[in-house]
């Protein structure tokens, strides 16, 4: 009997350990390694020298044409459908360069600027500052400026005036790339340089310095802030990282976007996170044409009013003056 109850104690003992023990096992169990998260793919998409060009318009040959920002606005609805990870900038020379253009600088109009309301409906991350920005003079861009929902970029533009101090040398774009409610942050730098030429008029309070040393001034500025840089230039664009293999540079030129929006420029980067940091793994670029899409239907509505004005313009100005009868 004596020997019954403490086999019967020993058992209850035991019972107890293993009780005891068993949320320890269990979080030993599901303490595992944490896996790093999945490459991500982030689709860069750019234009460039669109020249007022909104609308599939060629107003100095009267036609359709397969050009203009309503036919850019289906290329770039299809890449963010299919890429939730997306950035749009633009290369500049975009304020002017079309009958449209010199229609809106000179002829006061209830409409706001035709070339910001059309890219603030794009939903642009960034925009740089161009010659084509100062060909109406510096007064014109400080008082359409205001207009703009998104950065304008010059890293080497030298500003002394309050009314252009919204241009900027550089952005960080962060993109939340983590799942199920989890926050995992990829940052890009972008930094713009303006390409101006030397007869261009500089204005009091906007002057220009060397591009090549602004640029790199901002990148040794920002560089250990980032995951990648994006440098924008009026003549193109490239993509700079540190590559996930070797952990050497990376960089890519990107394709460059067609004039008067007839093609956008679509570069792929896929990033890997090692550690706590992202890298570049891989890169592709190309050219998608704007003779591929349809015009969207809710830009094209936008663009008419402005069209429509300046036909109404060019057919007025065509009209040839009556002399006054003797």
């Amino acid at each position: 009997m004596q020997k019954s109850c403490k086999s019967l104690l020993r058992l209850v003992a035991l019972a107890l350990i293993v009780i005891w023990c068993l949320p320890a096992l269990a979080l030993a169990k599901t303490k595992q390694p944490e896996l790093p998260p999945a490459p991500v793919k982030v689709t860069l998409m750019a234009t460039a020298r669109v020249n007022g060009h909104i609308i599939d318009w060629d107003y100095k040959f009267p036609r359709t044409a397969e050009f203009g920002l309503v036919k850019v606005a289906s290329l770039i609805k299809e890449q963010r459908q299919s890429n939730p990870y997306t950035i749009l900038v633009d290369g500049g020379n975009m304020l002017s360069g079309s009958a449209l253009t010199d229609y809106f600088a000179t002829t006061p109009s209830k409409l706001p600027n035709p070339m910001f309301a059309m890219y603030n409906n794009l939903g642009y991350d960034a925009v740089v500052l161009g010659q084509g920005e100062l060909a109406y003079g510096s007064a014109y861009l400080a008082k359409t400026l205001p207009l703009a929902h998104f950065p304008l970029l010059s890293a080497n533009a030298r500003i002394s005036s309050k009314s252009l101090s919204a241009i900027k040398p550089y952005i960080i774009k962060e993109l939340n790339v983590g799942k199920d409610k989890k926050k995992e942050i990829i940052r890009i730098g972008i930094i713009g340089a303006s390409t101006v030429q030397p007869d261009t008029p500089e204005s009091a309070d906007l002057k220009f310095t060397d591009q090549q040393a602004a640029i790199e001034a901002i990148t040794k500025k920002i560089g250990n802030k980032v995951d990648a840089i994006i440098i924008i230039k009026n003549e193109g664009l490239e993509v700079n990282g540190i590559a996930a293999a070797t952990h050497g540079k990376f960089g890519i030129t990107a394709a460059t976007p067609g004039k008067f929006g007839s093609s956008i420029s679509k570069t792929d980067l896929t990033f890997e996170k090692i550690g706590k940091n992202w890298f570049l793994s891989h890169a592709d670029t190309t050219s998608i044409y704007a003779v591929t899409a349809p015009a969207d239907k809710i830009m094209s509505d936008t663009a008419w009013p402005y069209h429509d004005a300046t036909l109404q313009h060019l057919e007025a100005i065509k009209q040839p003056i009556e002399k006054p009868k003797s």
